[in-house]
């Protein structure tokens, strides 16, 4: 059996994600992959007791039997083995699952479900204070993962959401590769 999930698995992912999440659940693959990518790059190494409850809104669903709770459990844990392993192997391309739409100007990138798993990831992972030179990155992500940044995104037009897109993936790889070294300090 593959540590990483397929892509048929990562569907199934998402239509359980959906079917057992709550008000307080994560409820796509896109802010789920944001999530996994803020655990994965957390100062200290937060574990699936913390994080998979968090996934599911605070609690595990209650499912109808162990076969559905063990796939469930299963199919996250597997995602999350996907995201640790893309973050420690990517040098300079990272394949983050951000939703895309199709619009009358094509497809476009959208950038806030993705960015608020990623900012959830970080409360839940206690992320402390980075230096002045890293804060940049966080703030290209927290902009799209918090609502404080609702204003300025409203003045924001589509260019430059879509230009937001590689300051993002970069803001990603830079935060892991500093949080990598810190733990291992």
């Amino acid at each position: 059996m593959s540590k990483t999930i397929t892509d048929q698995e990562l569907d199934e992912l998402g239509e359980l994600l959906f079917k057992y999440g709550n008000d307080d659940a994560i409820l796509d693959i896109s802010e789920l992959d944001g999530f996994m990518n803020a655990v994965c790059s957390s100062p200290r190494l937060v574990p699936p007791s913390e994080w998979l409850p968090e996934v599911s809104g605070g609690k595990l669903p209650a499912f109808k039997n162990q076969t559905q709770a063990r796939r469930y459990t299963d199919l996250i844990i597997k995602f999350y083995n996907t995201v640790a392993v893309m973050l420690s192997e990517a040098t300079d391309e990272l394949n983050l699952l951000f939703e895309v739409r199709d619009t009358e100007q094509g497809e476009i990138v959208v950038l806030e479900e993705w960015c608020f798993g990623y900012m959830r990831g970080v409360r839940l992972g206690k992320w402390t204070a980075l230096p002045a030179p890293l804060r940049k990155h966080l703030d290209a992500i927290a902009l799209h993962g918090q609502e404080e940044g609702f204003a300025i995104l409203d003045t924001m037009s589509l260019e430059e959401h879509q230009a937001a897109v590689p300051l993002v993936v970069d803001a990603v790889h830079v935060l892991y590769l500093y949080q990598r070294q810190q733990r291992l300090s």
